[in-house]
């Protein structure tokens, strides 16, 4: 008998797993939720001190117990004077219980993240702009898990459709998409400034929509959201700007600043990056506009993924950027 107990090891719970009518309805983990009460009664042999241990009422034990013997047809414990036994099938049942139930809790522990040791390639789209204002963040990512590959890919109109067909992990952009599957939360808001070169005339004191208006402008050519707020207040205002200028980039102003009648309307955070590498000027926008939203996108199937989770909390963490590096 003992060679055919061996030989049948997690044949009964696979059989109530696989064949029990509520599985097959698509209830399976209300059914293994039943487990860790089975294997207490088994242990037990009481159900008074059962239903003490999993925090239960008697009645609510009996009822679990009940179930139990219906869905293993089996009367799982018989009384033996003032005691219980456990029937040959129960005993069975426990052992496999004692080997499973360890491996099914692992299941549901994160898996824990040696950052040190991670290798992986994570790719990261969104505009040279978008880049610069988490590039702190980035430095503070790559000191902690410094083997970490991260490949950074140049934004386009349809960085979603990247993002779901799995050609990019992670997408900074101001689009405004709310498709399901697809995950979003702010990771900068900020309003607009105006930057011009050292030899345009105007200054803090003289920037008005008159001066502003009567000055040429560049555009960087993708930005639709960001130029689509500021074209947009001005169409409020019954204005349009003479746009003359459309690069590809961002870091492609400052050679065009030496014209002194061009002017580029950008968000605050870009201005100050300019700001500390080339003699730029800042200065106010005349009139108000809504204020740029980028958003950090990612896709539901590395939604609970540990490691995507850990690169999406430093990436949100405006704190990081206070964050002097490591020398």
């Amino acid at each position: 008998m003992r060679k055919q107990h061996k030989s049948n090891t997690n044949y009964y719970i696979y059989a109530y797993i696989l064949s029990n009518e509520k599985c097959q309805q698509m209830t399976l983990p209300y059914d293994l939720a039943l487990l860790p009460a089975l294997k207490v009664l088994l242990t037990e042999k009481n159900i008074s001190r059962a239903a003490d241990r999993m925090l239960l009422s008697q009645p609510a034990m009996s009822r679990i117990f009940s179930r139990l013997k219906s869905d293993f047809n089996d009367p799982l414990m018989v009384r033996a004077g003032n005691r219980y036994q456990l029937t040959p099938k129960a005993q069975i049942i426990l052992q496999q219980l004692n080997q499973l139930l360890p491996q099914l809790e692992n299941l549901s522990k994160s898996e824990e993240l040696v950052l040190t040791e991670i290798a992986q390639n994570v790719t990261i789209s969104g505009t040279d702009m978008d880049i610069i204002f988490i590039s702190k963040r980035i430095n503070h990512i790559r000191q902690r898990a410094p083997r970490l590959k991260l490949n950074f890919r140049h934004s386009s109109r349809h960085i979603i459709d990247d993002l779901i067909a799995a050609q990019i992990d992670l997408a900074l952009t101001a689009l405004d998409d709310e498709r399901a599957g697809v995950y979003r939360k702010p990771i900068s808001q900020e309003g607009f400034v105006v930057i011009a070169g050292p030899q345009n005339p105007l200054c803090a004191s003289t920037m008005n929509l008159d001066n502003y208006l009567a000055q040429q402008h560049g555009i960087f050519s993708f930005a639709e959201p960001m130029r689509g707020k500021i074209d947009i207040a001005l169409d409020q205002l019954g204005y349009q700007r003479d746009i003359s200028v459309s690069i590809p980039t961002f870091l492609q102003i400052p050679p065009f600043l030496s014209d002194p009648n061009l002017l580029f309307s950008v968000p605050l955070s870009f201005a100050m990056y300019l700001s500390d590498h080339f003699p730029i000027k800042i200065l106010p926008l005349p009139f108000k506009s809504q204020k740029l939203t980028i958003y950090l996108y990612w896709h539901e199937r590395q939604h609970n993924e540990p490691l995507h989770q850990w690169i999406r909390n430093n990436l949100l963490d405006p704190t990081l950027d206070e964050i002097q590096p490591a020398m």
